[in-house]
Order: structure tokens, then C-alpha cells, then sequence
């Protein structure tokens, strides 16, 4: 049987497995939705042991890389899990998925390459890419998020998996295998993978919906420990042996520094050793990328931009792997995010809800198994909960909502003490916004209403302080929130000074880091201390905390000979004018945030845009390695706030500056 790897029986295959679908049918809980255009997969949870009951399925681990492929027509495209199109890379695999037949959706699978007993091997998918002869390899799908104008993630995983298995059984192909699934005493099942070589199964909630982030709904249990681990150096080799000696293992800790965690020497071949030492030898540094530059090892330094996948028995005492084996590089990982993966000691424990049996045969029944009978959330109800905001997502009003209550706690502290702006979106993002400052258009319960003197000639300005008060504007349609730079103890005094880095057409992404790099290099010779975070939708924001001392003219025209002096300078890439015409291939850094009444998006607010990104605080090293200003969205940026171990702004409160010297050396 396709898929099986023969190495688990025949008998524990689940029934609903087998169970027949009509593709003009949709499992229960599916909503109409466009096709988005990126989509960020679900993550498993390491775990040691297996969780007890019922409810739970289980698949085979591949070891291969994660690949999501979105179907559009005749557009399809190849992407891994950080979102890297590697299209051009299979496009034979490309040609295989279009003889499919799908007219729309997203297939999330593994790609491996069999060995001779049927058993995924990483590293001749390695090699695969590194002869660039990907003929052989095989897409394992296990799930299907988007089909057919609708969007699944909220549908049953077994359902979803029952209409996923109906399509391959219609179009069987080497290269394309549903993964089967399994429902059997999950310690036998481990032992049986073990057995047979394979890297261990990944359990699933029967009747979870599909969430972008690391779930406790999705677990992988190990045949041995595994994991990846940045390459910070090599030692040279003794005898005969070519390339090197040994791979300098290292490992991020909870500040975000690089610490050493040992070497691996064995699983190479020769050709291996040579590679890879070509690619070593083109990042070699003087410089230890280790925070504890290892005093028992000599040998050669690199840049820490590769990533290799280990295994190995267990951890020492001192934080070094034991008997590891090298298993081959990781180019769909971010060198930046490896960290020591810690395994729960088992799985969480969570109820079963009852599954529903019926599946809607229409739209209209869609809507009415999603359900619009209200949800409470924070104590806030929710009116239209099931209201879709985002046609290009599929996301709901209750998904935002849901979004800030839990991104509260990070986002409340940008947003307590500050006149805070709202924009409201009634009729979702394709809608008319409604841009509200005062109190005097709608009441929302748990706003504060800022004292009628900081701006007598209108209603009061209002403040958001509680996570109730967040979730209560997320109830009434608000999607951004927008904050002064000054706050309600002096409101004439900003405590900050934005530059908001606005790219106009035709400047790419590369182009906006280095002007934002530059910018920074800027404020760092005022002598300046500034914070990154992206926009949530199309540029950067630099913010320089301030000690509230100047008036609101003063700050804004040292901001403005900031800019000016940027654009003299380098007239290529900068202009000191805003409008549309004027920022043709060069990137307006907009001054204006700075003028008293102005406002900028708060940090994790969401932005009113197809994907809802948000504005995400990050360190100045992660500068290099963003892929948009829309990186993180409401359903990815939890699983972001997850692995971070230190908060990137956590000196920002700290920061006590003026703008004093600053402005003698501008010449303001």
C-alpha cells in the first residue's frame, strides 16, 4: 500500500481512512474562501510519551523536508515551511501535482527520497538537491487546508484526510502518496517504526482543526533524539580523511546567543567532506560565533548560516551531545531559531469533543455548521463571530478577537497611557474603513475616555489599558490600533521619535533592508539607541525612545533633517517628499509620524490587509534574515512570541535619551 512503508499492518489502518468522499461535497466546518496566497503549516510537539484514550491517529515521521504546495489553476508552487518557493527546484514534481486535476487549494506533505527498502533516506534527498537531479523524489501529502474554494482548517483532521485520500485514490501516482494513517496502541506502533529504521510517528488529534502555529494537537514521538543545530566551525582532519575532522555543533540559549554543543565526526562520505568543506570554507571568520568560545577545541570559525540535522543518544551534563551522527544540512531552517528542543515528558491531556458526523453540501449549509449564534471571549460576546473579514484567508471575526485576547498581554504595555486611534472595518478589509480618535462616533465598553482638556476642541481621545477593553474593540470591528508618541501624563512631550521607512514602487525587499541598516547606521553616529519593528503591512519602523522634555515642533524638525539629510545624501535610494510620484524607486521615511495628533501602528497590531500581518518587534540582528514587512500574521505570530526566549525591545523602558546633542550634530 502506497505510503504504508509496509512497516506498520494492514489491520491498524482506521476505517474512516477507507471511508469513500464526493469532491463536490466538503467536510463539516469548511467555509467558502479564496485561495490565500501564503500559508504557514502546523507544527508538531515533541513529546517522550504517548498521550492515554482515544482519538488520537498516527503517521509515519518522514525524514524529509516540510513542503506546502499551493494550487491555482495552472500556477502551482513549491514552499517550505518558512516560505521559500522552491518551485524551480522539482519542477518535475510540479508537473505531477498539476495532473492532479485540482483546480484550486494547499497540500501539506513531506518530500523524501526512498531507499531501496521503501524507508525515507535524508540524505539522498540531499544529494537529490545537490545534483540537482530530483526526479526521485516523492511528496508524502498528510493534509489538506485549502480545497476547492473553501478553506478546511477548521474541519475535522480526519475529515480533511478523508477527502484528501479520495483524491490521490483518483490519480495514483509514484511520485504522489497520501500518508496513511493509523489507530492502534501508539507504544507498539513506536516499537514497529523503530524496528524497521524509520524516525518515529507523528500523532494527531482526530478531530482538531488545522492552526498555523506548533500544536499540542499534532505530536512527534522519536525513534532516537534528533535535531538540528547551527554550524559555528570545523576542525581540520587526521590520516587519510578529506574535507574536515568534525562539525562544531552550537545551539541558541534563552538570550539568543550561540552556545557550543559539542562536535559530530561520523556520517560522511567523501564526497560529503568535500562539499561541505567548500561551503565551510566560504564562511570562515576569525571571529568565535560562540558566546563560550569552547577552550578544549582547536580549530577553524564560520559564520553561523548553516544548519545541520544530528542525531545523537543523549545530552551531558555540560550541554553536549553524546555519540552524535550527521545526518545532513537543513536549507529549509533559520539558522537564528535553533534551539535546544526540550521533549515534553508526555502529551497533553485534552478532552475529546464529540465529533459531528454530518457533512454540508452547500455553501449555505457551511455557514450554518460554522455558526453565528455568538461566542464569548474575555467576557466580551461577539456578535457575527463567523463574519469572514479576510476573503483572501478565510479568517473571521471571531479569529481576531480570538487574536487579541491572546496577544494582549505583549501588545497592552505599547498601548497603556497613549491616545490611541482605531480603524474600523464594519465590512471587513474590502470594505470602507472608518479612521475613529475621539469618543464621540460609538461606545466601547472598557475604553478609557482621556481627560476633555488634553484636546478641548473635541470629544475625548481614548486609551486602551485591559485586555477586556482590547477584545471589547476587536467586538466592535476595530482591526488596527494606532498610538501617540506622547503619552497622557505629558501630551506635548513625545517619548519617541518614529521613522517610518515607506517604499514606493519598484523598490524591493533587499533594497528596504538596506536602507533601513542605513538609517540605523545614522542614528548610531547621532549617538542615538533605536528599535526595530516591521509595519504589518508594506515598510519598517525604527523607533527611538525619548526622555519627554522637547515640544512636539522640535522633534518632528530634527526627524525632518533626518530625512533630509538622508535624501542629500543618497538621492538614489531616499526622498524627503511624500506622495506616490515623487517615491518611484526610492523610499520615503516618513517624518510626518512626528507631528502632534499623528499616530503610528502599534506594535502587534494587526493591519487591515489581505493575510492580517502584524507589526512585530524584533532585534536589529533579525534585519538580515526578514522576508517581509508582513512576515507574521495573527495566526503565525504566537508561534514567533513562542520561541523567543528574551523580548526584543527589553531595553527599550531603559533607554533614557534627548535629542539635545543629536540636534547640534544635525545642525538643528
Amino acid at each position: 500500500m502506497p505510503g504504508s512503508f509496509s512497516a506498520l499492518p494492514e489491520s491498524v489502518l482506521t476505517k474512516a481512512a477507507k471511508k469513500t468522499a464526493k469532491k463536490d461535497n466538503v467536510p463539516h466546518g469548511a467555509v467558502p474562501a479564496k485561495l490565500p496566497l501564503s500559508l504557514s503549516p502546523q507544527l508538531a510537539t515533541l513529546v517522550e510519551e504517548p498521550p492515554r484514550g482515544k482519538g488520537w491517529i498516527y503517521e509515519v515521521k518522514f525524514d524529509g523536508y516540510r513542503i506546502l504546495a499551493r494550487i491555482d489553476g495552472d500556477d502551482i508552487r513549491l514552499f517550505t515551511r518558512n516560505g521559500n518557493d522552491w518551485t524551480p527546484r522539482m519542477k518535475s514534481l510540479r508537473d505531477e501535482i498539476a495532473a492532479l486535476g485540482i483546480a484550486s487549494g494547499w497540500l501539506d506533505g513531506e518530500i523524501v527520497v526512498l531507499d531501496a527498502k521503501g524507508n525515507p533516506d535524508f540524505q539522498a534527498l540531499q544529494n537529490a538537491f545537490d545534483s540537482s537531479a530530483t526526479e526521485d523524489i516523492v511528496f508524502f501529502a498528510f493534509d489538506l487546508p485549502y480545497f476547492g474554494g473553501y478553506d478546511l482548517r477548521r474541519a475535522p483532521c480526519i475529515e480533511r484526510r478523508a477527502l484528501l485520500e479520495t483524491i490521490f485514490e483518483s490519480n495514483p501516482s509514484a511520485r504522489l502518496r497520501f500518508s496513511a494513517h493509523f489507530e492502534a496502541d501508539a507504544a507498539q506502533l513506536l516499537e514497529s517504526a523503530c524496528r524497521k529504521g524509520l524516525e518515529g510517528l507523528i500523532g494527531k488529534r482526530a478531530d482538531a482543526p488545522y492552526v498555523s502555529k506548533r500544536s499540542s494537537a499534532w505530536i512527534k514521538l522519536k525513534c532516537t533524539r534528533r535535531q538540528e543545530f547551527v554550524i559555528g566551525g570545523y576542525t581540520d582532519p587526521k590520516g587519510s580523511r578529506a574535507g574536515f575532522g568534525s562539525l562544531l555543533l552550537g545551539i541558541h540559549d534563552a538570550e539568543g546567543k550561540l552556545r557550543y554543543a559539542g562536535n559530530v565526526g561520523t556520517g560522511f562520505d567523501q564526497k560529503l567532506l568535500r562539499l561541505l568543506k567548500e561551503k565551510l570554507a566560504a564562511l570562515e571568520t576569525d571571529t568565535p560565533p560562540f558566546a563560550d568560545k569552547p577552550r578544549d577545541v582547536k580549530g577553524h570559525w564560520v559564520k553561523p548560516k548553516l544548519v545541520a540535522e544530528v542525531a545523537f543518544t543523549e545530552w551531558t551534563g555540560d550541554g553536549r551531545v553524546r555519540h552524535p551522527v550527521f545526518h545532513g544540512l537543513r536549507t529549509d531552517k533559520d539558522p537564528h531559531t535553533i534551539t535546544r528542543e526540550a521533549p515534553l515528558h508526555k502529551a497533553p491531556e485534552e478532552p475529546m469533543p464529540k465529533m459531528k458526523a454530518r457533512t454540508p453540501k452547500s455553501a449555505k449549509d457551511t455557514k450554518k455548521a460554522k455558526g453565528d449564534s455568538g461566542d464569548t471571549v474575555a467576557g466580551v460576546r461577539v456578535s457575527n463571530a463567523g463574519r469572514v473579514i479576510d476573503p483572501s484567508t478565510g479568517t473571521t471575526k471571531l479569529d481576531l478577537v480570538r487574536y487579541y485576547e491572546k496577544i494582549a498581554p505583549h501588545m497592552l504595555p505599547h498601548l497603556k497611557d497613549r491616545p490611541v486611534s482605531l480603524v474600523r472595518a464594519p465590512e471587513g478589509i474590502g470594505g470602507e474603513l472608518f479612521f475613529q480618535k475621539h469618543a464621540d462616533r460609538i461606545r466601547i465598553p472598557g475604553i478609557n475616555q482621556l481627560d476633555p482638556s488634553l484636546s478641548p476642541d473635541h470629544a475625548p481621545m481614548l486609551e486602551i489599558a485591559t485586555a477586556q477593553a482590547l477584545v471589547g474593540a476587536a467586538q466592535m470591528n476595530v482591526i488596527e490600533l494606532h498610538t501617540w508618541n506622547s503619552t497622557k501624563r505629558a501630551i506635548d512631550k513625545p517619548d519617541r521619535v518614529i521613522f517610518d521607512l515607506d517604499p514606493g514602487k519598484g523598490v524591493t525587499w533587499k533594497t528596504l533592508v538596506e536602507a533601513t541598516s542605513l538609517t540605523k547606521k545614522m542614528l548610531d553616529i547621532l549617538g542615538l539607541e533605536s528599535f526595530l519593528k516591521t509595519s504589518g503591512g508594506k515598510g519598517l519602523h525604527i523607533v527611538v525612545p525619548l526622555t519627554p522634555r522637547l515640544g512636539y515642533d522640535e522633534v518632528k524638525d530634527f526627524s525632518h533633517a533626518v530625512v533630509v539629510h538622508l535624501a542629500g545624501t543618497l538621492p538614489k535610494l531616499f526622498v524627503a517628499k511624500s506622495g506616490g510620484k515623487n517615491r518611484v524607486g526610492r523610499i520615503f521615511v516618513d517624518y510626518l509620524r512626528n507631528g502632534r495628533g499623528s499616530t503610528t501602528a502599534a506594535a502587534f497590531s494587526a493591519r487591515a490587509r489581505p493575510g492580517l500581518g502584524v507589526s512585530t518587534p524584533l532585534k536589529w540582528s533579525e534585519l538580515e534574515s526578514l522576508k517581509g514587512a508582513d512576515q507574521w500574521s495573527i495566526f503565525t505570530i504566537h508561534e514567533r512570541l513562542a520561541k523567543l526566549r528574551q523580548d526584543p525591545w527589553k531595553d527599550y523602558k531603559a533607554t533614557k535619551q534627548s535629542l539635545t546633542a543629536a540636534m547640534k550634530r544635525i545642525g538643528k
